[in-house]
């Protein structure tokens, strides 16, 4: 029998598939790295909630570039709707896969807080999410998506992703990621 996290990385994995986003799992594969990096012992429900923390992504109507150029990457009205929809989207797979109760209500709150963040678990996504951003993400953003809604927002995006980060941890495997990522930015 698969185990619920196996399941999860199934369904997410699945819900991207024939997303206009067209995102790998690259991403989320490393989001878990990095919560098991800053914590070891972390139980199947923060694994859950670090691979599935973006699945509203996967319905989204339009992809990046179109989302993103009326407003900022970081705009509070838009990353409250996607961390509540993604807490439901991923909540209900749970209970429709008859997952304790107790552990949907932890996803629930992690996916929900983790743009950012405000208790332990919360705050380990996020900067698992940030650590990610920056080794899988942030170099498309830099070099691809900044020619079309523009450098500024990226350059917001990738401040604020590295500014977000709580663990002095985190932060110090990030600087050097951050400072590539901004230098390289500016050079276009």
């Amino acid at each position: 029998m698969k185990s619920m996290f196996e399941n999860v990385k199934k369904f997410v994995n699945k819900s991207f598939e024939n997303s206009v986003t067209n995102e790998s799992s690259v991403h989320y594969e490393k989001t878990v790295y990095w919560v098991k990096k800053l914590k070891p012992e972390a139980d199947e429900p923060i694994l859950i909630a670090a691979y599935a923390h973006d699945i509203q992504r996967a319905f989204r109507k339009t992809n990046t570039e179109e989302t993103f150029k009326n407003i900022e990457m970081n705009d509070p009205n838009f990353l409250k709707m996607h961390s509540e929809q993604g807490a439901k989207i991923i909540s209900d797979f749970l209970r429709e896969n008859n997952y304790d109760e107790s552990n949907v209500e932890r996803v629930y709150k992690m996916v929900k807080n983790h743009e950012t963040g405000g208790d332990e678990e919360s705050n380990l996504v996020k900067d698992a999410d940030s650590l990610s951003y920056f080794e899988c993400n942030a170099v498309k953003h830099v070099r691809e998506t900044s020619k079309v809604i523009g450098k500024e927002k990226i350059k917001n995006k990738i401040m604020w992703m590295f500014n977000r980060i709580t663990s002095q941890n985190a932060k110090k495997i990030a600087e050097p990621f951050y400072k590539k990522y901004l230098k390289l930015l500016d050079s276009l």
